[in-house]
């Protein structure tokens, strides 16, 4: 799981202030062991091993707040959730220091195959049913309407976006009422289920919860559906294993996946046009934008049908 990189090298990029909140390392030893972790396009994290055990410990970049995360928010659900046994153990949080420090988990990561394979979804499906039955504590509203138009107003300050824009948005507000109208309560959701927040030990774990928020459980398996094409054969299994056949059709799963999409070509397409990217996101981000071309047209269809 580390990326090649000294254990020296690695530990120059920790700020001293954040590995002394380390287990182990509170006062000054230096780590046993320490690696870069691979994953991320905003914050980075790193494994030490010290005398107390093996810890990860997450710098935040500001860019992620820009793009949707909430820290404060995730610190309240990744605790909930690391008490129901889906996430690892918290150590430390200080959204103000941009830290978090939680107890490593030894396992492998997920492969974006494993979205292919229906006893894989099936197990994501039955860890996300222990998810979503938690009760949720109090946090700061998740708006994913709110979240769609802040990103749309941002990039509609380009004149040539804005066609596009008006017409994605149109079908974006057909999608929420479509998810609506399931009348599921509100659960904990991760938000952000891509390959690399999976590890997989005796059982799954789920990492990086920045994206987490209290709402629709059904937007975590339309965030699974739209990252990975290849899970769409087996929809109806995840929908099942995740405890919401009967209460998600779907065509509210579609719905979800649609505003997932979007979101994630919104994500892609406001860094492009802020910073630069890697020719890998340039091409995600057109192949995003094909999928919702030829999905938009069926959502309003969905919406007006009885």
């Amino acid at each position: 799981m580390a990326q090649e990189l000294s254990s020296a090298g690695a530990l120059a990029l920790i700020p001293p202030s954040a590995l002394l909140r380390v287990p182990g390392c509170e006062t000054g030893l230096r780590p046993q062991a320490t690696a870069a972790l691979p994953g991320g396009t905003v914050n980075r994290s790193f494994r030490l091993d010290t005398r107390a055990g093996s810890f990860v410990l997450r710098l935040n970049g500001a860019a992620g707040e820009v793009l949707g995360a909430n820290h404060e928010r995730e610190v309240r659900l990744h605790a909930a959730a690391a008490a129901a046994g889906v996430a690892p153990q918290l150590i430390y949080a200080d959204p103000v220091e941009r830290c978090m420090i939680m107890r490593y988990v030894p396992g492998e990561l997920w492969e974006a195959s494993d979205f292919g394979r229906p006893e894989r979804l099936r197990l994501l499906g039955a860890t996300l049913r222990i998810l979503h039955a938690i009760a949720p504590p109090a946090v700061a509203p998740f708006d994913l309407a709110a979240l769609l138009r802040g990103h749309a107003a941002h990039l509609a300050a380009e004149p040539a976006e804005r066609v596009l824009l008006e017409d994605l948005m149109a079908s974006a507000d057909a999608a929420l009422v479509l998810c609506a109208r399931g009348g599921r309560d509100a659960t904990i959701v991760h938000n952000d289920l891509n390959h690399l927040n999976l590890i997989q030990a005796e059982r799954l774990t789920l990492i990086d919860w920045e994206y987490a928020a209290v709402a629709d459980p059904i937007f975590d398996l339309g965030c699974v559906l739209a990252y990975y094409p290849q899970a769409e054969p087996f929809a109806e299994e995840l929908l099942d294993a995740a405890g919401l056949t009967g209460r998600g059709s779907m065509a509210e799963l579609c719905g979800a996946r649609f505003l997932f999409l979007l979101l994630s070509f919104l994500w892609y397409r406001r860094r492009r046009l802020s910073r630069e990217v890697t020719a890998a996101e340039h091409a995600q981000e057109r192949a995003l934008l094909e999928r919702l071309r030829g999905w938009s047209s069926g959502i309003g269809t969905a919406t007006s049908a009885d």
